[in-house]
């Protein structure tokens, strides 16, 4: 459950198919215009259209059109083709130029890519600056990165408390990793009172999506009885769950309990 070793920030896919009213549009920063209008430009809307095509380089071009135009949105796409090399050729320089183009325009997807950027440069300080504005458009992955920067101290002055703050936000967002983090401090009553019962409320509700170390931990509580009723069975589900993806503590667990399963 420690937190203060080094990790990477969340960093923010592309997905395999865009829309004109998706996710990733909707999520607006204070100040941007209303997504609504963000499929107004017509460059973008054929971009869009041969994207989900296939077509990439003339996706690629309609979206740097439109980017030049000052179409935040398709600044912050095209910034992502050049990150993959995706229709164009991969540049890491012309990834960063139209993430900040659209970041400066308040887009949150941009302004938590851009944080990324810095945080992978070790700049820090930059790193959070971009990251709380993402943050505070209610991006959860933002939000999670943001709690992440406050539990280890990087970039801001550290605070389990604000960590907490952050998580809890991510969390509510049904953003699993926030979920488990959330659940480690209240398992340790650190930002937050000591709570066996939050603790495992919080697993449970990662562990649901799927997150190993929350499915680990979940059966810890299990096991000894902690926030839970103390059940072997749902113990040994839960382990058995995380050491199917991999996690190392639950396959020694899984191993030193062979003896007692059936």
């Amino acid at each position: 459950m420690d937190d203060k070793a080094k990790a990477g920030l969340q960093h923010i896919p592309i997905g395999a198919a865009l829309s004109l009213h998706s996710t990733r549009s909707s999520i607006i920063a204070r100040g941007r215009r209303d997504a609504a209008n963000a499929a107004s430009n017509p460059n973008y809307r054929q971009a869009v259209t041969d994207y989900n095509a296939g077509n990439f380089a003339e996706a690629a071009n309609g979206f740097r059109l439109a980017a030049e135009q000052g179409h935040a949105e398709s600044q912050y796409l095209l910034s992502t083709l050049y990150d993959a090399g995706q229709g164009l050729p991969q540049d890491d320089r012309q990834a960063a130029y139209w993430e900040r183009k659209a970041a400066e325009q308040g887009h949150a997807y941009a302004q938590a890519n851009l944080s990324f950027r810095y945080y992978a440069a070790d700049d820090f300080a930059e790193a959070f600056a971009w990251c709380e504005r993402a943050a505070h458009s209610n991006l959860a992955w933002a939000q999670y990165n943001v709690g992440l920067m406050y539990r280890k101290g990087e970039g801001v002055q550290q605070s389990d408390i604000e960590a907490a703050y952050w998580y809890r936000l991510a969390a509510t967002q049904n953003f699993a990793e926030a979920q488990q983090k959330l659940a480690d401090l209240y398992y340790m009553g650190q930002g937050v009172p000591l709570s066996y019962t939050q603790a495992a409320a919080w697993y449970r509700e990662a562990a649901d999506q799927g997150n190993a170390e929350a499915q680990f931990q979940l059966g810890h509580l299990y096991a000894v009885g902690h926030g839970v009723e103390h059940d072997y069975t749902y113990s040994r589900h839960w382990i058995r769950q995380a050491a199917l993806q991999g996690h190392e503590q639950a396959l020694r667990e899984l191993k030193r309990r062979e003896y007692r399963d059936p």
